[in-house]
């Protein structure tokens, strides 16, 4: 920013605590004030502010910005490993010798490396579809529904294999000519599965990580989420209609400087309820339908216990933020002010 006779000059708005990296859908707003300049000209500040917003009205002052900090998913990443590790459990238990000797662990590692070779993949399919289940019937913040696909998808993927083969058998029992495309099935593709399955939940990880952006202006609070480009949407909350406010940092985030803010209102934003209802369902006056069995996997895995906590998904909170208390402090600095302002109003109407 500097200075010249009857030029605008544009410049960052520094009454901003707080700017991380914008998106690329963005909107500007620019506003200023005049200063004289000693020159006997006219010198016009106009400060510039980028926001990944175009719902922020011209009327709104951007007060703090951020996104969930990268260590926030952390637990997708853990759960990524664990993924890998099965994989990895599979791929070496058909390849290594089990230990000899006595001891518990000794007999724990072979009957681990028996289960192995004596269940191959469908033993893997069985332990994936555990896992599943017990990460998406806990509600942990690993269980949406895109990890929970993700998590399915590695779980029946081996299965291709045996579904080609069952599928060229039958070709050859009404020569149809049918052959498997796929390569033989050996325990060593447990290895490249297991990586791409791993790539692929980091890789979405750190895009769901920078799908959310969150503003706060003097009026409202902003949340957003645009992920893969048809999965978004965007809500703002008055301060007027704000209840309540909890910050709930973890271990992890306390020393790591994260955390979540819940806004609670009266229309139920900040609360989140959860059902044990099932999605997909066999039982039928008339009987089992076609296919009932496979989507009884998909129902089994869908099922969920039911209680209310404070919504931790981050479209209906500031997740991960860097330092929650700050920003704790600030939205209830706002809203105090906004509670004078009506308080004022009515003494003046009156």
């Amino acid at each position: 920013m500097g200075r010249s006779s009857g030029v605008a000059i544009l410049g960052k708005n520094p009454e901003i605590l707080s700017l991380e990296s914008p998106s690329n859908s963005m909107t500007v707003h620019a506003y200023g004030a005049n200063s004289s300049n000693p020159s006997g000209g006219t010198v016009i500040i106009v400060y510039v502010t980028i926001l990944p917003f175009p719902e922020i009205t011209e009327s709104e002052k951007p007060i703090w910005m951020g996104k969930p900090a990268l260590f926030s998913m952390m637990d997708k990443c853990l759960l990524a490993l664990l993924v890998l590790f099965v994989h990895l459990a599979f791929f070496f238990g058909a390849w290594l010798d089990p230990p000899e000797g006595e001891g518990q662990a000794n007999f724990v590692f072979r009957l681990l490396f028996w289960l192995v070779d004596n269940t191959g993949v469908v033993g893997f399919v069985f332990v994936m579809l555990l896992i599943t289940k017990m990460n998406h019937y806990a509600n942990f913040s690993t269980s949406g529904f895109w990890t929970t696909i993700w998590l399915l998808l590695s779980s029946l993927f081996p299965l291709t294999w045996k579904l080609m083969d069952l599928i060229e058998w039958f070709s050859n029992l009404l020569n149809l000519g049918f052959s498997n495309p796929l390569p033989s099935w050996s325990f060593t593709w447990f290895l490249p599965i297991g990586i791409f399955s791993f790539t692929i939940m980091i890789t979405f990880t750190v895009l769901y990580q920078n799908a959310f952006q969150y503003v706060i202006t003097d009026k409202r609070i902003h949340l957003r989420k645009k992920f893969l480009y048809f999965d978004s949407d965007i809500h703002g909350i008055p301060y007027g209609q704000v209840e309540n406010l909890k910050s709930d940092p973890s271990v992890m985030g306390r020393i790591l400087g994260f955390g979540n803010v819940h806004i609670i209102t009266s229309s139920g934003i900040g609360i989140q309820s959860e059902s044990t209802e099932m999605s997909v369902g066999l039982g039928t006056d008339e009987g089992v339908k076609p296919g009932g069995s496979i989507l009884a996997i998909f129902g089994w895995v869908s099922k969920q216990r039911q209680r209310s906590v404070l919504a931790k998904d981050p479209s209906e909170c500031l997740f991960g933020i860097k330092n929650p208390m700050g920003v704790y402090r600030l939205i209830n600095e706002l809203m105090d002010q906004e509670v004078g302002a009506i308080v004022s109003d009515q003494i003046r109407a009156e």
